[in-house]
């Protein structure tokens, strides 16, 4: 079975070079996902990153 962020990476050059402009940690936690369009690629990224900072009190 195929892979949505692969593919979604594979047919839509604006995601692929979204994707990899991110670090290798983001691009790990974002092929955990169920990833199938751009707008749902951006949400996932700002997710990650909102679960990457350190919590605030």
């Amino acid at each position: 079975m195929s892979d949505p962020l692969t593919d979604l990476l594979n047919r839509n050059a604006a995601a692929y070079t979204f994707f990899y402009s991110l670090s290798p940690e983001t691009q790990t936690a974002l092929r955990q996902k169920e990833i199938h369009t751009l707008p749902e690629l951006h949400r996932a990224a700002s997710d990650v990153a909102m679960q990457q900072r350190p919590q605030a009190f």
